[in-house]
């Protein structure tokens, strides 16, 4: 019997609760790990569960280890579960409110990231070898986790795009992300590209550079080159190095933008010019310090401190399919690993299912033969199909003239 342990939250968003816990396996066996539960209830929720399971299956393929892991899908209580790898650590944002990153640490955390999307962007299936065309789309501080060793994670592949066939969830023609990190070609109503990414990479670092935030965005040009203007103004004279480097990443314009690998080489080259601590050794002064300054958020939750059974129980992960040395470019030893008693994250992913799992029948009534009454017969597949996609279109034009109103008030 496979059970979790739920022992306290971690945090909580739009689509589910995300718990520290323990998994127990057969003979004894137990790991740490992270538990993301859905919420059971809202007017979104087939889009969130299909969201959820979708992030499950992309992380399963992009097998990452500056990507949080993720090793199987499951229910706890009826409700659908990710389990994943947990990582203790505190998120940029965090940061942010509290100081300063040092301008050499600044570059080397940048670096890291840039090459992670990089590497994520290239991904290819791992089964068929197609490109996946993974665009993040919300890269922020609070998306971005940093460990007490230096080891840098991105988070939330929640409303990422990608291509593959068993995607439940399309958001093409959504508006997803967050509104002040978008860049001004999306609230144009142009295509993500990966410069999506990096642009929010290149506020990111700005933000821990100064400690504010960046602001509402701006939809005009020559508005949104004096907002760069003024903000790369800001900056203190120690982060010299990484000025010319923003000016690159923050253009208006999406193809003068550095793809992930350009940024990473551009940024590893400003951290030898920059001054102050590196990200490794800055890291354990501060993280620890705020790990251990956290107070526990207390709250009713139905899981905390219960055990529970696994729906799935008797499932163990599957080693992931062999990996085409051509997908991306392999990434760099993680020195700051923080789980090596249990092994690397990597060995515990198993590939996710290659085609979403059937959504139960509705059931009918048995009919009884005894009787020479007919059958009583359910709505015509047809009629439930057609209210569906008239409930979709609905939902499609109410989230795009909120984006529409959106920009005109931003205009003004």
């Amino acid at each position: 019997m496979r059970t979790l342990t739920f022992n306290r939250i971690v945090g909580s968003g739009a689509m589910g609760t995300v718990y520290h816990a323990e998994l127990r396996v057969p003979r004894g066996f137990a790991r740490t790990c992270a538990v993301k539960v859905m919420k059971t209830q809202g007017p979104d929720h087939d889009h969130f569960r299909g969201r959820m399971r979708d992030e499950a299956r992309l992380l399963g393929m992009l097998q990452d280890e500056q990507i949080l892991g993720v090793s199987e899908l499951v229910q706890v209580e009826g409700r659908d579960a990710v389990i994943m790898e947990f990582v203790e650590g505190v998120d940029l944002s965090e940061v942010i409110r509290r100081s300063r990153v040092p301008p050499k640490a600044l570059a080397e955390l940048g670096a890291e990231v840039a090459g992670t999307l990089h590497r994520a962007h290239a991904a290819r299936h791992p089964q068929t070898g197609e490109p996946l065309h993974v665009i993040h789309r919300d890269i922020k501080p609070a998306n971005i986790m940093l460990t007490s060793r230096g080891g840098v994670r991105v988070l939330d592949f929640g409303v990422a795009r990608a291509a593959f066939g068993s995607r439940e969830s399309h958001t093409q023609g959504l508006v997803l992300g967050t509104l002040n990190y978008f860049p001004p070609e999306i609230l144009a109503g142009q295509d993500p590209s990966p410069a999506v990414d990096i642009y929010g990479l290149g506020l990111t670092i700005w933000e821990c550079a100064t400690g504010q935030e960046w602001g509402a965005p701006r939809v005009q040009r020559a508005q949104f080159e004096r907002r760069v203007d003024q903000r790369i103004a800001q900056l203190d004279a120690s982060y010299a190095p990484i000025v010319p480097v923003l000016r690159q990443v923050l253009q208006w314009d999406p193809e003068l933008r550095p793809d992930g690998g350009g940024l990473e080489r551009m940024l590893l080259a400003a951290a030898e010019q920059c001054p102050g601590q590196g990200l490794r050794t800055w890291s354990r002064e501060v993280v620890p310090q705020m790990l251990e300054s956290r107070t526990e958020k207390a709250g009713p939750d139905p899981l905390l401190g219960r055990t529970v059974r696994l729906e799935m129980s008797g499932e163990t992960p599957e080693p992931p399919p062999p990996r085409d040395p051509g997908a991306f470019d392999a990434p760099p030893p993680d020195a700051y690993r923080t789980f090596d008693d249990f092994g690397p994250p990597a060995a515990a992913v198993r590939q996710m299912p290659s085609a979403p799992e059937p959504e139960p029948a509705i059931r009918r009534p048995p009919v009884r033969r005894r009787t020479r009454r007919p059958a009583r017969r359910g709505l015509s597949p047809v009629i439930v199909a057609l209210v569906a996609a008239l409930l979709g279109l609905i939902i499609g034009l109410l989230l795009l003239a909120i984006a529409v109103l959106i920009a005109i008030l931003m205009m003004r």
